[in-house]
């Protein structure tokens, strides 16, 4: 069984421990390493010992998407723990000591003139990016994004009213954590944006934030090691790795076959790779992500809430320490006293960060509205205060962001087996350590189920050495016995019905691109081209490309014309050939061909593609049962594949939530009576991409004003 080592025992490892439980469960052991006496790292729920008010002294919210579509971290603190939330929101800002609740304050107060500047860069705002494209976040797009090249200082300087400039900088400082000069402007566009409900909404959990960690802690099967600090990390011979742990005052060592290093970047310095090549690679992944930021608490109990006759809402910005949020505690955790907990970000953090306790506590609530300060010393009880100095990321993911395989697995063949996990890699968020260990876990999932199923695999295995490429032509790899003995010992002719439906197909296209037959459509993988006849049976015009000589072969003389013997690295078709395309074959191209073929399905379609290849992910049953992993030679998940299909131009053909719940009732009726294909709806979302101007020609398609290419399509000789 395959052991893994999970280094770092805040939320980025614990979530690692916890997917792979629910996607690897009985393929892995685990060991997890904290070097504190804690789990939880940056989530601290805590109380005052007066009063016993409960207060955040780390992470302040979580994030909810979930008005975008599905949102696992809340999934599993709202459903899997049954947590209750408590939804967050604070629109007030403190400028030059006056308490601007709205838009009417603002013009009251500073005049029309910044309220309309204020109001044109939040509009830039919104044009620079849609709330599907904040939803998405693909790293491609972003490096290219107008925004990706400037600091946040240039573009805020661009406004002329400086009192709106001030404005807009005070609202996102705390949030973007770093000086506007040390961040890009798209970085500090997403703060901005996230104000907006239309693009991020925020909750916390009722009766504290630690209640996830705890949690997570009950469900986790990792052996839990407190008070042990990873050293070392040495690659063995043999492919694993030792670990070296400082624990009781000795060094015990400690051998692995993966191993997940899941603690802030400034952390990773901590541990010595030995190996000169292990540590150049771990050393330049540092280097990339060097951009930290700070944080500092100080959180204050009065007898009363004095303030509410002047804050609205769960927290206000004010333009105290060049921009910090003061976050109304009692608001979420109920009190017969008050709360109030200043979150001081950027190099104020680091500044202040030398001085003692109580100096820190007066220059807090010497920072309140002048009106406000006299109460608050009046009413003042207790203190106390967090330092989370370089604890995240002013730029996370970096700029340019690098896809997530390479954030992720700095240097594959030098460390393999090795993986980073944080939220530096993402967003800074607790949202943010969520996708990257599901990313990782992602990664992982190819290799154990591989391993475990590898016997399933051998033949391609096998025949993947004897692969040539001859004249432009990548022959199959896969065995001659993989269509003779199709399914359950049937021959591919006997029982390919077993696993296509062209209705099923038709409707999907229906409910994801909008469009009905007739339209023509490309099978990559069509084998001896059955599928061909079933298509046209339905009125979609439909052409097969097959690189197995053997069961192409075995095609049909009426359909020989349409189902062509090539490959999909070199289609013989010109640009935009087909509508859309039926992909099953994907799955079984070797790894270093999967970019030039993808590149071949963009160019010669016109609408999108149903990726329907063997994934990492699929359900357990259906890979044990259907034999699945059989001849594959790329064995990721649907999000892996995801980032290698964006990264060539297609984007994601489903953004709105109802119709990815139609699309995912299409697929449950299908699978009535038998094992479902994917684990869930949001699994399923990642099999369907179009390409950016699709809307276009679905447009002229149904409209009739253009037909789609037929069976006079022509080809181009000898493919591209």
């Amino acid at each position: 069984m395959t052991r893994v080592a999970i280094v770092g025992g805040g939320p980025g490892g614990l979530f690692t421990n916890y997917l792979l439980d629910r996607f690897c469960d009985g393929l892995f052991t685990a060991t997890l390493f904290e070097a504190s006496d804690r789990l939880g790292g940056k989530i601290v729920t805590d109380s005052f010992d007066k009063g016993h008010s409960l207060f955040e002294r780390g992470v302040a919210e979580y994030y909810d998407y979930s008005h975008f579509g599905p949102d696992p971290l809340k999934r599993i603190i709202t459903e899997v723990m049954g947590l209750d939330v408590v939804p967050m929101d604070g629109k007030g800002v403190i400028l030059e000591g006056k308490i601007l609740n709205n838009r009417r304050d603002i013009k009251k107060h500073f005049g029309e003139k910044t309220l309309k500047a204020i109001d044109a860069f939040h509009a830039k705002c919104h044009e620079l990016c849609s709330p599907d494209e904040y939803y998405e976040g693909y790293s491609g797009d972003d490096n290219k994004h107008p925004w990706g090249g400037k600091t946040f200082r240039e573009v805020l300087d661009e406004v002329e009213d400086e009192m709106a400039r001030k404005y807009i900088e005070v609202a996102a400082r705390s949030d973007v954590a770093t000086e506007a000069q040390l961040t890009n402007a798209l970085n500090g566009l997403k703060n901005v944006l996230m104000d907006d409900p239309k693009y991020l909404r925020l909750y916390s959990i009722a009766g504290g934030n630690e209640k996830l960690i705890e949690g997570l802690a009950e469900r986790v099967s990792a052996k839990i090691m407190l008070e042990s600090r990873v050293a070392k990390i040495r690659r063995n011979e043999g492919g694993t790795y030792t670990l070296t742990v400082r624990r009781k005052g000795r060094d015990e060592t400690h051998e692995f076959d993966h191993v997940v290093v899941a603690v802030p970047n400034y952390w990773v310095s901590q541990i010595e790779f030995e190996g000169r090549e292990e540590r150049m690679a771990i050393q330049k992944h540092q280097a990339r992500y060097d951009n930290a930021a700070h944080y500092l608490r100080v959180t204050v109990q009065f007898k009363k809430p004095f303030w509410n006759e002047h804050f609205q809402g769960h927290y206000i910005m004010t333009d105290a320490f060049g921009g910090a949020c003061i976050y109304d505690e009692t608001a979420r955790h109920p009190s017969k006293h008050g709360v109030l907990g200043w979150l001081i970000p950027s190099t104020h953090a680091l500044a202040l960060s030398n001085l003692d306790d109580e100096r820190l506590v007066q220059l807090a609530l010497d920072s309140l509205p002048a009106e406000l300060i006299a109460p608050a010393k009046k009413q003042f009880l207790d203190a106390k205060v967090q330092r989370w100095v370089g604890t995240i990321s002013g730029l996370p993911g970096g700029h340019p962001a690098p896809e997530l395989r390479e954030r992720h697995q700095p240097d594959a063949k030098v460390l393999p087996n090795l993986y980073l996990v944080g939220d530096y890699l993402f967003d800074s968020t607790v949202n943010g350590a969520y996708d990257s260990a599901n990313f990782v876990v992602d990664m992982m999932m190819g290799k154990l189920r591989g391993a475990a199923y590898s016997g399933a695999r051998k033949k391609a295995a096998l025949e993947k050495q004897k692969g040539v490429v001859e004249e432009g032509f990548v022959e199959s790899t896969l065995t001659d016995d993989y269509h003779d003995e199709y399914a359950v010992g049937l021959s591919y002719e006997e029982s390919f019905r077993e696993y296509f439906d062209e209705q099923y197909n038709a409707d999907l296209y229906e409910c994801i691109f909008g469009i009905k037959p007739p339209y023509t459509l490309l099978d990559v993988g069509s084998a001896s081209g059955l599928t061909l006849k079933c298509f046209a049976d339905i009125g979609i015009d439909a052409w097969g490309i097959e690189n197995s000589r053997h069961v192409h072969a075995q095609t049909p003389k009426d359909w020989l014309h349409r189902n062509l013997l090539g490959d999909v690295t070199n289609l013989p078709f010109e640009d935009q050939s087909f509508d859309v395309i039926y992909d099953t074959c994907l799955c079984y191209v070797p790894e270093e061909l999967i970019d030039k073929a993808i590149q071949e399905l963009y160019r010669v379609t016109r609408i999108g593609i149903f990726f329907g290849g063997i994934t990492a992910d699929m359900t357990r049953e259906v890979i044990e049962y259907h034999d699945v992993f059989d001849g594959v030679l790329t064995l990721e998940s649907t999000w892996q594949w995801s980032e290698r299909f964006q990264r060539h131009g297609w984007r994601p053909a489903v953004h709105d939530q109802k119709i990815l719940k139609k699309a995912w009732k299409i697929e449950c009726d299908a699978n009535e009576g038998d094992f479902p294909w994917y684990p869930d709806m949001e699994t399923m979302r990642y099999c369907f991409y179009a390409k950016p101007d699709a809307a276009k020609w679905v447009e002229k398609l149904m409209a009739g004003r253009e037909k789609g290419p037929t069976s006079k399509l022509r080809l181009v000789a000898g493919g591209r």
